[in-house]
């Protein structure tokens, strides 16, 4: 009798797909409070820093402080740096992801691009990772929004149904300010068997725990110079496991940060 040249295939396609779902089922964590306490207080921190640039009179943007990298991004260029250097930041259990963005957006206001960041019914529109939003509600400056983020940077899809206020205020003319706080990230199962159940708040594979961002908006040569810095917190990378974690928790946050701005810009043109 002979075999099906396609059955070996067939086989290893198999074995591959039992693999990951057992690869799935393992990496499975609950998030705990001492993680979350450790990336609070970093966040505290850096928002003491951003709050004397904003009101005690120095320099507005971090890019005031690089005239050369100021000057290429007001001619077009996309400016991302890593605030933590070579790695994340080690917090037990978890990872703190700390990025820097600029870009110059021509022939819009800083009240154009406020308007465009507080839109969540337009962000399905706008960011190609988002897949689903809708404005939740608003009180006073506080805009909350509601997005579904779909990922695909490693072998298995992650889809995050995610919460955010958003609270953007004028600091002085032509000069705002934005601080934006995903604390309820909810994880769906894409398991085979899962039938697109979620996850219990606070538990899942881990790859967004938390996502908090800070804008920094100033009118410039007829447009708007943009800076947002994105500080995420993600599981910590199991050892031996780094091939199947590291696409979603080390690279995800600079293609991320850099989609946002590169689309905001887009969406303000």
């Amino acid at each position: 009798m002979n075999v099906s040249p396609a059955r070996p295939w067939l086989m290893s396609g198999a074995l591959l797909f039992v693999s990951v779902c057992s690869l799935q089922a393992q990496l499975v964590v609950k998030l705990s409070p001492q993680t979350v306490a450790e990336f609070e207080h970093y966040a505290n921190k850096v928002e003491a820093q951003l709050n004397e640039r904003w009101s005690a009179g120095k320099n507005f943007l971090v890019l005031d402080g690089s005239p050369e990298e100021k000057k290429k991004v007001l001619a077009g260029e996309l400016f991302i740096k890593s605030m933590s250097g070579d790695h994340p930041v080690a917090v037990t259990d978890g990872l703190i992801h700390d990025w820097l963005g600029a870009v110059f957006i021509p022939h819009a206001t800083p009240e154009n691009v406020v308007s465009i960041l507080e839109d969540f019914n337009r962000h399905k529109d706008i960011y190609p990772e988002v897949t689903q939003s809708k404005t939740l509600g608003r009180s006073g400056s506080t805009v909350t929004g509601y997005w579904r983020l779909e990922q695909k940077a490693g072998i298995v899809p992650i889809i995050l149904n995610v919460t955010e206020e958003a609270t953007y205020k004028q600091v002085s003319q032509g000069k705002w300010k934005g601080l934006t706080y995903a604390k309820k990230i909810i994880e769906t199962d894409t398991g085979l068997f899962s039938r697109g159940k979620k996850f219990p708040l606070g538990e899942g594979h881990g790859y967004l725990w938390r996502l908090y961002g800070y804008w920094s908006l100033e009118a410039a040569q007829g447009g708007t110079l943009a800076e947002c810095r994105t500080l995420s917190l993600s599981r910590d990378i199991p050892q031996g496991l780094n091939w199947a974690v590291a696409p979603y928790v080390e690279k995800q946050p600079r293609t991320s940060l850099a989609s946002l701005l590169t689309n905001t810009r887009k969406a303000a043109e």
